[in-house]
């Protein structure tokens, strides 16, 4: 190993032959070389000769995304205006080309990653307040060169300085996860690199500033801004970036840590460069959008432009029919003079060979249209309230959550003074060991609902292991079925994890869940053994196969074609006096939410014959992940 601080004084080269450390052999037998080097440029090189086994560049690729988390992988400053600032390092791996070959390039942060992307959006705040961004390397249209800016003031022309953010500076890199975007040999490269270590990193003084940008943590609202799918349609999640905002702030006058050093208190500064960054990076993507003509927003023209193309429909209609009385008005005055045979009469709407009238087929298809949006505008409205139903439920569990640590001690006091207190009652024995059971189920089940919620905010794609997703389904779920009598048996093969394609791990919970509720409500009102069983397993064609059984009361032959259908339920409403939970509970919603999910999986779920010893099985089939996938 050989290291330059400078390039004025002379390095220190260290040599150590690994092949004389020896089983037995004393340490200070080794030997290992020391010495000086003569000055060059600043940097560390790391020799590695006389390996055992050969690397593939694919170890040495590995071995550089391993490395990856403690580079700054790019600077956003120059050097030149901070000389005493250290400037990181990169890492670079070079295969030897022997005698006469100079050594080739193998990996590095610019030929895995940087080089791949689609555009890249600074932003600068200087000394005065003065921000300015811009978009560079377009790989869709022009260039935008330095433009002055401030989130608040959108609209203005010379936008002022901010009052209170300086000396900040971001440089994020932006690529678009599409197979046909980037190169083949690239592509699951970048995209995997983007999903560990995608996002926009926070950097003050030099120092990585934890845990801004890191895996779950959206400090932006990019991924929030995405699954919105309003203000921007583009791609504008935090795995679409590769960058890092870098502060300058020494004394910590504007930026000023938590005493945990968890993050930034966010005073006046800190809100101004979280505004700034997101209004960039929305205004950048946005951009890029227009440059490769797709639409940029949700919402606004779509609904108008839906009522005029109607309204023409309407028009061509009307036109159409007075066309048409108008060919049966001159038809019936050229037969004035030769009467119809018989008692006949002319037709004053003749329709075409064909059969309707094209008037008659305009209007019925208006009607069509006018019911399918009314439908559309219908499941719209239910898909928002059970999105905020979920965020709701998604809040209250975190809440609750965070409290039953404490809720656990204190209670383990209560009831071991209670029962000191009354040793022999027998009675308050069993209700206290009730209430500790009880709070045990409540808690598991909490446990499980924050995992979910956590699940359904991230909106990547990933393959989803069956096999863990009904292992913690068992664990949040085996309490409840417990309390509630039943037998719960979960059959998966020991040693496939049975990974679907590409969805979003929430989305088998949501299943699972669902049939549960369903076969809850069975079993209760049947007075005999009660039991769930859940099977997986690998399908004959590529998919896996879940089957959830249940020994309820079953499902008659004639409802088993509907029981997907939505608001389908033989359930009797609850009456007007009910609460929220019960006028929502039975409203047939649970197994179309599953047919919906299953079927935007590319899957399939039917009600089949059950085994023996049950009386209903839900079977669904998934895709498998396929072979090529990663």
């Amino acid at each position: 190993m050989q290291t330059w601080t400078n390039d004025a004084d002379p390095g220190i080269e260290l040599v150590v032959d690994w092949q004389k450390f020896e089983s037995g052999r004393d340490l200070d037998e080794v030997p290992v070389y020391l010495g000086a080097e003569p000055p060059r440029k600043q940097g560390t090189i790391i020799r590695i000769e006389g390996l055992r086994d050969d690397w593939s560049d694919a170890q040495i690729r590995r071995c550089w995304r391993g490395l990856l988390a403690l580079q700054q992988p790019f600077p956003v400053v120059p050097v030149e205006r901070r000389p005493n600032a250290d400037p990181g390092f990169k890492v670079s791996f070079l295969r030897d080309g022997g005698l006469f070959d100079d050594p080739s390039l193998v990996a590095d942060f610019q030929t895995e990653i940087l080089s791949h992307h689609h555009a890249l959006i600074e932003f600068r705040v200087d000394d005065d307040g003065m921000a300015e961004w811009r978009i560079s390397q377009n790989s869709f249209g022009p260039d935008r060169g330095w433009a002055k800016i401030h989130h608040e003031l959108r609209d203005a022309t010379e936008p002022p300085n901010y009052s209170v953010l300086r000396d900040v500076a971001m440089k994020a890199h932006y690529f678009i996860l599409a197979p046909d975007l980037l190169p083949n040999l690239a592509y699951s490269r970048v995209r995997d690199t983007l999903r560990a270590e995608g996002g926009i990193r926070l950097y003050r003084n030099g120092f990585r500033v934890i845990s801004y940008g890191e895996p779950e943590n959206d400090w932006l609202r990019l991924d929030q801004i995405y699954a919105q799918r309003g203000a921007v349609l583009a791609p504008i999640a935090n795995r679409n970036f590769f960058g890092i905002i870098e502060v300058y702030d020494p004394e910590g006058e504007q930026f000023e840590e938590h005493t945990s050093r968890e993050g930034l208190i966010e005073k006046e500064a800190f809100l101004e460069l979280t505004g700034l960054a997101t209004a960039v990076i929305v205004t950048a993507v946005n951009r890029i959008a227009e440059d490769r003509g797709r639409k940029q927003s949700a919402g606004g023209s779509t609904q108008r432009k839906a009522d005029e193309n109607l309204e023409k429909l309407r028009d061509a209609a009307r036109a159409a029919r007075e066309a048409e009385e108008e060919r049966a008005r001159e038809a019936v005055g050229k037969d004035t003079n030769e009467p119809p045979a018989g008692n006949a009469s002319p037709d004053p709407h003749p329709k075409p060979a064909g059969g309707e009238s094209s008037a008659a087929l305009i209007e019925e298809s208006i009607d069509l249209i006018e019911k399918q949006r009314a439908e559309l505008a219908d499941e719209a409205a239910l898909l928002r309230l059970l999105a905020t139903l979920g965020l709701t439920t998604s809040e209250f569990s975190h809440e609750t959550g965070m409290t039953f640590e404490a809720v656990r001690i204190d209670f383990q006091s209560v009831f071991e003074i209670a029962l000191s207190a009354r040793p022999g009652d027998n009675a308050f024995a069993t209700q206290a060991e009730r209430a500790k059971s009880m709070l045990s189920r409540l808690d598991a089940l909490t446990a499980y609902l924050n995992e979910l919620a956590s699940a359904r905010s991230v909106r990547q794609l990933a393959p989803v292991s069956v096999s863990k997703a009904l292992g913690e389904f068992e664990t949040g779920v085996s309490k409840l079925a417990e309390k509630a009598g039943i037998g719960l048996m979960i059959d998966v093969p020991a040693y496939d994890p049975l990974y679907t394609r590409p969805m979003h791990a929430a989305e088998i919970a949501s299943i699972l869940l669902n049939c549960f509720s369903n076969s809850l409500k069975a079993l209760r009102r049947v007075d005999s053994e009660r039991l769930i069983r859940v099977e997986a397993a690998a399908g004959e064609d590529r998919d896996i196969v879940i089957r959830f059984s249940d020994s309820g009361d079953g499902i008659p032959d004639e409802h088993k074609e509907k029981v997907f259908d939505l608001f389908f339920t033989t359930r009797t409403a609850a009456p007007a006096t009910a609460s929220n939970a019960e006028q929502f509970s039975g409203t047939g919603l649970g197994l179309w939410i599953v047919h919906q999910i299953i079927s935007k999986a590319g899957g399939d779920i039917e009600v089949v014959d059950p085994p023996a010893g049950f009386s209903t099985c839900l079977e669904i089939r998934l895709p498998a992940e396929e072979e090529d996938e990663e």
